[in-house]
């Protein structure tokens, strides 16, 4: 491994040109931190072990690696002419100011990176004087687009998730009792808000249910109380903060019983989960929506909730990026249907994906990690888009959708003289033992 990144250093003394120029040959900068001045003696000498993996040089190394198959395999089976130079950008400006004054750079179709904000200005600036298009592979910020029409953005902001969740909610949870949690943050008012629009906007007023089904569910109901020993009246039933005649729904056992559908927000700091039970329903689903970036209070709703999945038919949307707690047991998430949102999903049973495993330990003899997928993505997309559209790349972003290893990309534009930011999240569901990707209706 230590050799293998000696073996890049030495590379990129050259210009790391895939292909000769030619003509319609594509220019293509990569700039990506790769630390190459701490590749020194010392470094190729030592021995491999778990510390010197986590060093500064490995940080991106996978993010290369992928970014270099996806080249390569566009050489070779899209007869793609490229010309590739990869610079060694980190967060040091003074290396973003040495790549900028590199006559080459002048000729570039496209600029990858860099990755930290600071040097991703300064070559942006110089992207925009030089009209090359300019791609962020890693901030969520969105005001990297704003008034910088050559910019791309591959990461989604929180933003975007507001139009999934609109099609969810019309599309499969518009009849649910809903409950919408938050931790009591400030900084959270301007989500919420719109959560609660959203939810308003697609929940119907009443949901009617079969009366048989009512009859059914209360008799499963009574018998585990019976089983517990729990004192309970035969003929009076609890749910939805009313009380059901169930003599009554006997003798109009065809019919069915209309319920009001609520929408019951909660500070889960000052209420906790503890009115949930006045409102909730034993007869149709309840959706919860919980918003929140701490990892205590995710694993404390976890555990709540699935107490709760006793007794109500719960489903789960957890936001803004739980995906990134660890910890949470798949066993609960399942008994709550949780449904997530995230930026990377890869299928690992997907024949494209088993692919690229294989050519990456084929290649580089280690596993690819998350850096190595996106780099592939964004490597694959861009020069695909390059290749279809030429110099018209920009403006026909928002048309071109190819399959990728962990992610879609779906670019849009804020406004005319925007750049442009990819809206695309992936969304699963747990479903039994796995995680199934949800179809949101928000797709191309």
């Amino acid at each position: 491994m230590i050799k293998k990144l000696l073996n890049i250093v030495l590379c990129l003394c050259f210009l790391a040109s895939v292909e000769v120029k030619a003509q319609d040959t594509c220019h293509v900068a990569l700039m990506v931190p790769l630390y190459l001045e701490q590749v020194d003696e010392d470094f190729y000498n030592a021995e491999p072990s778990n510390k010197t993996l986590l060093t500064k040089p490995f940080s991106f190394l996978h993010f290369y690696e992928g970014f270099m198959i996806a080249a390569d395999s566009m050489v070779s089976s899209r007869n793609m002419k490229l010309d590739l130079k990869v610079y060694d950008v980190d967060n040091d400006v003074k290396k973003a100011d040495s790549a900028i004054v590199d006559p080459w750079l002048a000729t570039a179709d496209l600029i990858v990176g860099p990755f930290y904000l600071k040097p991703f200005n300064v070559v942006k600036n110089f992207a925009v004087e030089h009209n090359i298009p300019i791609v962020n592979p890693i901030t969520q910020r969105s005001e990297i687009v704003d008034n910088h029409p050559n910019v791309i953005k591959v990461k989604p902001s929180l933003d975007a998730q507001m139009a999934p969740l609109d099609s969810i909610i019309r599309n499969y949870y518009h009849s649910n009792n809903v409950f919408i949690v938050r931790k009591d943050s400030f900084s959270d008012d301007v989500f919420i808000e719109k959560i609660n629009e959203i939810v308003e906007r697609n929940i119907d007023s009443c949901s009617y249910v079969y009366n048989n089904h009512i009859v059914k569910v209360i008799k499963s109901h009574h018998k585990r109380w019976k089983y517990l020993k729990i004192d309970f009246e035969a003929s009076d039933y609890l749910t939805d903060n009313i009380r059901i005649d169930v003599d009554s729904l006997k003798r109009h056992i065809d019919d069915s019983t209309a319920f009001h559908n609520r929408i019951v927000n909660i500070n889960y700091l000052r209420d906790s989960l503890n009115f949930v039970k006045d409102y909730a329903s034993t007869m149709r689903n309840n959706l919860f929506i919980v918003y929140g970036n701490d990892k205590v209070f995710a694993n404390e709703i976890v555990n709540k909730v699935t107490k709760l999945t006793e007794n109500y038919p719960i489903t789960v949307i957890l936001l803004p990026e739980w995906s990134k707690f660890s910890g949470l047991f798949n066993e609960n998430l399942m008994k709550m249907h949780a449904i997530y949102f995230d930026d990377t999903y890869i299928d690992y049973h997907s024949i494209r994906t088993e692919s690229f495993i294989c050519k990456f330990r084929n290649r580089y003899e280690t596993e690819p990690n998350d850096y190595a997928y996106e780099g592939f993505d964004i490597g694959w997309y861009f020069l695909n888009a390059l290749k279809v559209y030429g110099h018209e790349m920009m403006e026909n972003l928002p048309d071109f959708d190819i399959p990728l290893l962990h992610t879609r990309f779906h670019f849009q534009q804020k406004y005319d003289f925007s750049g442009y930011e990819n809206a695309f999240w992936n969304v699963y569901q747990f479903k039994g033992y796995n995680k199934v990707v949800l179809k949101t209706g928000y797709e191309k």
